[in-house]
């Protein structure tokens, strides 16, 4: 008896399942973007016990023919594809054919569909992957698939599956993601018959964050927009000082596909250097639109990842962009709305028990705008909201030209000084409420750029000691300068080896002259011993402008004259990004009339403090 053998194809489909359905929320995802192909306008998700006993999908999209119904449900049949050439151009969101067989091997399936021009529809029901039953039926234009008692003939992936506020929180990012990419569709998600997300049809990605991100928060974004000939970016960005814990408040689209990209996310990171502290992460909803042929989109089982055919050029515009928002961001500061730094987004309602394996919290669209009750949607009636988009893949962003005309450059050093708070923070009177300034984070950020921009203006300068300096270090610490010999020298520094563990300083980089280069070189060596990898000229450069700026800087608790802290407030003014100092922390705040107001429990509009009751 031969020892290899042919799987049957239950057995296949079953193992397919493993790689593209991974829970609940992997069905979700396959089965709506199955939808978003179909072209449909309106799409509702169904679900029972976060997915265990049922999932729903229900579009008013073109609908399959009985034959078409039949070869969908076989292994790797596909529309979307007919060639390998056509893996060079995809433009929608599934293509492998992999998706339905794979489900319905491991639940009770069972799908409706019909095209629009036809007078019936047909039904399929398979269990377990074995077709039970093909008939005529009638039912309206599109395709409803139901997804019943998953992994019940696989109960050691059913044992795997998480509680069912974890779960769920899964299917409300998945369902939200995609969502956010296509406003052009009204979607709707459902759990026990309740409306947890209702998102009508919007003009366009804009009103959809709003929608998904709330109000509060997607006020405080940024958005932005940058044309380059390998890539067109556009999106929204958050503040420094919004910060999260974690990158769930990435929402990066290639395409219109949601993807998790390393490349993408560093470069958004890296326009966010000194901005933000170590293990922070700001809110972005990225769209990057590129030919398809230079994304490589079949790199995973679930197509959550791309590869780039050249990536520099994407990381380029995409940083550029991003760091223009930031801008923008500091030349309105603090007229711009600020959102509140809660670690997560407003939860679904649903969501009562956050669990320690599911920190994902990213939807504040639940059941419509506060004060609004959620209506049922009906396929065969909804209309499309005003003034859609041209296409799907065709977003538009109307509203950038008018904010960045409205945007206008505002100073610190042009408001009222009210004094200094414990010796520590400058507080300035602004026209809609009390800014707060940190002082040592505000002369950190000043001296941090200046220290920048000399390094830049001096490239390789250095300047002689009048005396070489002996730096004794411990052997790891030693190791690590051997190693570092080289990049430190391109900045400007001049060390040799003196036997040992020890090493003669002859020159320092002449940006650094006036702060104390040889501490500095000493800060440098023995922070850094935990990093053993050889870091770059850059990352050098600017840990080294970071301690700079933070030894020098005026310390809390140090009292100033009005003179002083009136210069230290125009000097704030001319830097590139005034949000947070060098080292992410959050460098002013504002409390708004209205958040006063509250506090004491007062009535009275913003604007209208001063007036007693």
């Amino acid at each position: 008896m031969p020892k290899i053998n042919i799987l049957p194809d239950i057995l296949c489909n079953q193992i397919a399942a493993g790689e593209v359905v991974e829970r609940p929320a992997a069905v979700v995802k396959e089965l709506m973007e199955n939808s978003v192909d179909a072209g449909s306008r309106t799409l509702v998700v169904r679900i029972l016990d976060a997915g265990r006993r049922e999932i729903c999908v229900v579009d008013n999209g073109d609908g399959m023919s009985p034959d078409d119904a039949l070869l969908a449900i076989e292994r790797h049949a596909t529309s979307k594809i007919r060639a390998v050439e056509d893996l060079q151009h995809i433009q929608s969101l599934g293509f492998r054919g992999e998706a339905l067989p794979s489900i319905a091997a491991v639940s009770r399936f069972e799908l409706l569909t019909r095209e629009r021009q036809a007078t019936a529809g047909t039904r399929l029901v398979i269990d377990g992957g074995v077709l039970r039953d093909v008939r005529e039926i009638g039912c309206p234009a599109g395709t409803q698939i139901c997804v019943r008692d998953l992994f019940f003939n696989v109960p050691a992936r059913r044992k795997f599956l998480r509680s069912q506020d974890t779960e769920m929180a899964h299917i409300s990012e998945q369902f939200l993601r995609l969502a956010m990419a296509h406003p052009h569709i009204h979607c709707q998600l459902q759990h026990q018959g309740r409306i947890l997300h209702d998102l009508p049809q919007a003009s366009n990605h804009l009103e959809r964050a709003h929608r998904i991100l709330g109000l509060e928060l997607s006020d405080a974004l940024q958005p932005f927009a940058s044309d380059h000939p390998a890539v067109r970016a556009y999106g929204l960005i958050g503040p420094p000082e919004l910060q999260r814990g974690s990158n769930q408040h990435f929402f990066v689209y290639v395409n219109g596909r949601p993807v998790w990209d390393r490349i993408l996310y560093r470069a958004i990171m890296s326009a966010y250097d000194s901005l933000l502290p170590k293990g922070r992460y700001p809110t972005a909803v990225v769209f990057l639109e590129m030919d398809p042929e230079l994304v490589d989109v079949n790199v995973h089982p679930t197509k959550r990842e791309v590869r780039l055919r050249n990536p520099a050029p994407v990381m380029e515009a995409l940083q550029k962009a991003v760091r223009g928002a930031l801008q923008d961001m500091h030349r309105q500061r603090w007229q711009r709305p600020l959102a509140s730094q809660s670690e997560t987004l407003r939860p679904p309602r649903w969501q009562t028990v956050q669990e320690q394996d599911a920190p994902i919290t990213v939807g504040a669209a639940t059941g419509g705008l506060d004060g609004i009750a959620p209506t049922a949607v009906n396929l065969e009636t909804v209309a499309p909201a005003a003034g859609p988009p041209d296409s799907p893949g065709t977003p538009t962003f109307p509203w950038l030209q008018s904010t960045h005309a409205a945007s206008e450059e505002v100073s610190f050093a042009g408001l009222p000084i009210l004094g200094q708070l414990a010796s520590s923070y400058i507080l300035l009177e602004a026209p809609d409420g009390l800014i707060i300034i940190d002082q040592h984070a505000a002369h950190e950020r000043i001296l941090y750029e200046r220290l920048h921009a000399a390094a830049g203006a001096s490239g390789e300068a250095r300047q002689r000691l009048a005396h070489s300096v002996v730096l004794e270090f411990l052997p790891r610490q030693g190791a690590l300068l051997q190693q570092w010999i080289e990049p430190l020298g391109e900045l400007g520094y001049e060390i040799a080896p003196f036997g040992g563990n020890s090493f003669a300083l002859h020159a320092v980089p002449a940006s650094l002259a006036a702060h104390h280069p040889v501490e500095l070189l000493r800060d440098l060596v023995e922070t850094a011993q935990e990093d053993e990898a050889m870091p770059t000229r850059a990352a050098l450069s600017d840990v080294l402008a970071k301690s700079a700026a933070c030894r020098q800087a005026v310390k809390a608790r140090q009292r100033l004259v009005r003179e002083e802290i009136l210069e230290l407030l125009k000097d704030l003014d001319r830097t590139l990004l005034s949000s947070t100092c060098p080292h992410g922390r959050p460098l002013w705040w504002k409390l708004t009339h209205a958040e006063i107001a509250r506090f004491f429990q007062r009535s009275q509009a913003p604007g209208s403090l001063h007036q007693p009751r």
